[in-house]
């Protein structure tokens, strides 16, 4: 499945460096490993593809409907 989300500059920028390799969101649509995310900078509209590799579900923590998406 593909997921088209958009994120701010400085992340985008973070993500192109290779500084950042995750992201966090709301659970409200059904990651699965292997999915790929569209990730679109909302101020530049450039776009970067990428793969999510693991899924973490930080509910276990008191905090719902988050996931964290590591990509590569």
């Amino acid at each position: 499945m593909i997921h088209y989300l958009d994120i701010l500059d400085n992340y985008y920028i973070d993500i192109e460096r290779g500084l950042k390799t995750f992201e966090i969101r709301r659970t409200n649509r059904n990651y699965q490993i292997g999915d790929t995310l569209i990730l679109k900078n909302q101020k530049t509209q450039k776009t970067i593809t990428k793969t999510i590799t693991y899924i973490n579900d930080i509910s276990i923590y008191n905090i719902n409907n988050i996931v964290i998406l590591a990509f590569k």
